[in-house]
């Protein structure tokens, strides 16, 4: 019994590390220039430098584990020319959609999207029971653009390179991909 349970747990360490794993994705098809424009016409929220160079986009959910350990690498890992801009998108559960309605739906949705990640351990902010209809409509916009990127689960990250190609990321980032991402340059 010992073994099977053991097996198991291993099997399940497995598999989690496969899914944390990130990936780079292809290079989407189109111009760069519309691509990046299609993303900054989106509805995010921005954190960090107003005046930045670099521009992050990263696709996230409430609910995402892995989003929520990207939040806390980018505290320490982001350099100070970079400004990170959350999408919201509900992929994981039920209370996604919730949660992001709280939270686009404040008065700051910055401060708000921080404490939902702060308190992530403990349960996060509460869900909305309803969503406004543009709410509803920012979060399918941003999963049509997350689905357009072929990323397929979160976080999902989008960047231009130094060489101003678009460069896509799916999962979560090892800290030297994500010192390529966000680090100093």
């Amino acid at each position: 019994m010992k073994t099977s349970a053991a097996f198991a747990l291993s099997l399940i360490a497995l598999i989690t590390n496969i899914c944390a794993a990130g990936n780079w994705a292809p290079t989407p098809a189109g111009s760069p220039v519309g691509l990046m424009q299609r993303l900054d016409r989106a509805k995010w929220i921005a954190a960090g430098s107003k005046s930045a160079a670099r521009v992050v986009y990263v696709f996230t959910d409430p609910e995402c584990p892995f989003c929520n350990d990207l939040w806390k690498a980018l505290r320490t890992a982001r350099a100070p020319d970079v400004q990170i801009r959350y999408l919201l998108v509900a992929v994981i559960d039920a209370d996604s959609r919730g949660k992001d309605a709280a939270i686009l739906e404040s008065k700051d949705p910055a401060a708000t999207l921080e404490r939902q990640e702060r308190d992530y351990g403990h349960g996060g902010i509460p869900p909305k029971a309803t969503l406004l209809p543009a709410t509803s409509e920012t979060i399918s916009v941003n999963e049509a653009l997350m689905a357009a990127l072929q990323i397929y689960g979160t976080p999902g990250l989008v960047y231009l390179d130094e060489h101003g190609q678009v460069k896509v990321f799916g999962g979560m980032p090892d800290p030297d991909q994500l010192r390529t991402i966000v680090g100093k340059r």
